[in-house]
């Protein structure tokens, strides 16, 4: 979706007012007001201000995966972070008294109305939609087979070509035909050499006058929320920065990471030490941890910690002790060590065995770039799903490349949340779908 014009700006700042002004009726009702009209003036103003700001530093229509509740949520905390600084400097200026139910309060109505309202334009927009697509090739039978929006049909399909029930309405040099006559809202292009193929000035129009205009492997990254490998380039891998660790992220990544992995660790060293002991005593000779040499950021090689759930005799039979552990998900509890030591992230691609790594960056070049952040033992790629062919590690790749593109805190977040057992990590699936 495109960038907000200056009537979504107002209609933002209308429903950011109307929040504020419920929770200003709620306040003088519970609380029995106390409020002079000056400090309801200023005061709900800085919020409204404040809150409107967020909203335009978090576009909610900056990725099609988000959902508006989770974009919402983050609204929130982030207007409410801001207000709060905003109104300590109003109460230190004695303009006016510090109100945290107003705060808080018009926050939570704001961005709920937001989202409520969002998700029926979001609606109507799918009803108004009409996609074309321009090319057919096997990324486009993925994405027409998850694409909501409904299909005019594909030109400059060739002869022949299966193209999964969509009607062919005939060769590229009818493009500009078929676009007056359907008048489509989305024009998806799945041709590689398209530039040549079409005059780009008449694209340029077609997209000033309000088409939007996308390449297949873009669409293919929103929906699926992973990279397109099958469509990138050598000059995409060669000259990309979006494909390669920020140091910014990482640097601010490090400091969390490190401090909440330390916090971990101070606090179940109670559990690790009882583990150990366990271990030594039941599991027959050997060591209490399995070291495994893994590559990690920028093919550093470090070994990684968990404790051993075999017998040390070669017969590779889980003991009683490593049946308990991996029953408790506990196995891998010493890899905060390997966070501590600077080795691993919380999050991040899955650490992989040293010779496993040589051999999938000689068939798959573009795997490199998943060694330019550290692994993690939470990731964007296992939280969807298991690997268990190089066809499926291809598709982890576009998960990990994809939360190398777009990491943040805001998406470990959202990675730690959805992860979790049970009824929380249910329940932020089910708002993220």
């Amino acid at each position: 979706m495109e960038r907000y014009s200056s009537w979504h700006r107002l209609v933002d700042l209308l429903l950011t007012t109307a929040g504020f002004a419920i929770a200003l009726l709620l306040y003088n009702w519970l609380l029995q007001g106390g409020l002079s009209v000056r400090e309801m003036l200023i005061g709900s103003g800085s919020s409204v201000l404040g809150v409107w700001l967020a909203i335009q530093l978090k576009d909610w229509r900056k990725s099609g995966t988000e959902s508006e509740w989770v974009v919402a949520v983050e609204q929130f905390c982030f207007g409410t972070g801001v207000n709060l600084l905003l109104h300590a400097l109003l109460t230190y200026g004695f303009l006016v008294r510090r109100t945290p139910f107003l705060i808080i309060t018009g926050s939570l109505i704001s961005a709920f109305l937001l989202a409520g309202a969002r998700r029926w334009v979001f609606e109507r927009m799918q009803l108004e939609s009409r996609v074309l697509m321009v090319g057919f090739d096997s990324v486009a039978q993925k994405i027409v087979r998850a694409m909501r929006l409904p299909l005019l049909g594909v030109i400059g399909a060739s002869p022949g070509q299966d193209t999964a029930n969509v009607p062919a309405l005939g060769g590229m040099e009818t493009y500009k035909a078929v676009i007056d006559a359907f008048r489509p809202t989305h024009l998806v292009v799945s041709v590689k050499d398209w530039q040549s193929r079409v005059d780009v000035c008449d694209i340029l129009q077609y997209r000033l006058a309000g088409m939007v205009v996308e390449e297949v492997q873009t669409v293919y990254e929103k929906l699926f929320t992973r990279i397109c490998c099958e469509r990138l380039q050598p000059m995409d891998l060669l000259l990309s920065s979006a494909l390669r660790g920020d140091s910014r992220t990482m640097a601010i990544q490090a400091v969390y990471t490190n401090l909440v992995a330390l916090f971990l660790l101070l606090l179940l060293s109670p559990v690790l030490v009882a583990i150990s002991i366990a271990v030594g005593l039941f599991s027959g000779p050997g060591p209490v941890f399995e070291s495994i040499e893994c590559a990690g950021f920028q093919y550093i090689p470090f070994r990684l910690l968990r404790f051993r759930t075999t017998r040390h005799d070669g017969s590779a039979e889980v003991t009683r002790v490593g049946h308990i552990i991996k029953g408790l998900r506990l196995a891998n509890l010493p890899q905060l060590i390997n966070i501590v030591r600077g080795d691993m992230a919380l999050v991040g691609p899955l650490p992989v065995r040293r010779e496993f790594a040589s051999y999938l960056t000689a068939i798959m070049p573009f795997y490199s770039h998943r060694f330019s952040v550290k692994p993690g033992i939470m990731g964007w790629a296992r939280m969807h799903g298991p690997r268990h062919s190089v066809a499926d590690e291809c598709k982890q790749v576009e998960y990990d490349l994809y939360y190398i593109k777009e990491g943040s805190l805001w998406m470990d977040l959202e990675i730690f949340f959805r992860m979790l057992p049970g009824g929380v990590g249910n329940l932020w699936r089910k708002g993220a779908r």
